[in-house]
Parts: structure tokens; sequence; C-alpha cells
């Protein structure tokens, strides 16, 4: 059976998760423009010519006992919708879709990345047995806004 575009590209962001060098997760992004044409691949690891987690064999983070989605400062690597959207560009993505394989949530860095790049559309998968979730970059922002009112 030929898989849907949404079933496709999550293929693609899984595969790109393999490339992770983070001990704690492995997740993979792909970005694609209006016309489903791959512009841009990412994963989760350091920035180029760092050391990263997996070689050194320990995970500060992991270490330290620290909570997923908070203190990101105690991380060194670029998550893989940052990396995806920092190879693609802010042209390559307006109006596109990101695809992002072994997660369920988007954590309120990368959101602020996603909203800023012009993207329209995200989908994200934890893993091949969980469901794929839909969020509008318009829900993003509602959350982001929501965010603002809480806070002040």
């Amino acid at each position: 059976m030929r898989p849907s575009f949404t079933e496709y590209f999550m293929g693609f962001a899984k595969q790109a998760s393999s490339r992770s060098s983070c001990i704690r997760a492995q997740v993979g992004a792909v970005i694609v423009d209006v016309n489903n044409k791959i512009k841009s691949t990412g994963y989760n690891g350091t920035p180029s010519k760092v050391i990263s987690c997996m070689e050194k064999g320990l995970c500060y983070r992991v270490e330290n006992n620290i909570p997923s989605g908070t203190r990101y400062e105690t991380c060194q690597s670029i998550h893989a919708e940052q990396n995806a959207i920092i190879q693609a560009g802010e042209k390559t993505c307006r109006n596109g879709t990101i695809y992002m394989y072994g997660h369920d949530q988007i954590c309120i860095l990368c959101k602020r990345f996603i909203v800023q790049a012009g993207l329209k559309d995200v989908y994200i998968q934890k893993n091949e047995s969980s469901e794929i979730i839909h969020f509008s970059v318009e829900d993003i922002r509602r959350d982001l806004n929501n965010m603002q009112k809480v806070t002040s």
C-alpha cells in the first residue's frame, strides 16, 4: 500500500533520527515545501566539531538527573528541528511543513524557531507504535501567546 505524504516524510524523519549523537533522545526532522519536496533534514546532536555525549560516553543531563523539558542551557546539543531550520534557511521554510520523529512534544525553544522560520504545519511521532500528531503553527502561536499571559 502506498504511504500518505505524512507517513512517507515521517519515515525520512525517523531515518534522520538514526544519525543523532545524543544519549538521551534520538530525534530527526524533515522540512518539506508546499509542493512536498524535501528541503532540509536535521537530527539532534552537538555543533560541528564539538565532542558529543555519545563520544564521551556520558550525558551531563542524565548524570545530574535534569528533567526533560528543563534547563536547556545545560545541553550541548542542537535540537533536530533547529538543525533542519538552520540548514534550510527562512526563505526555504516559508509555508512549509516539518516532520519530527522521536518526540511527542515540542519544546518552547523549538516552538519559537518553528514560528520564526515561517513554517505552516508540524507533524510529530514518538515511535512507530504511537500516533502521528499534527499542530498548525497557529496552534503553536496560541501556546506562545497564552504562555506570555500566564507569566505576565
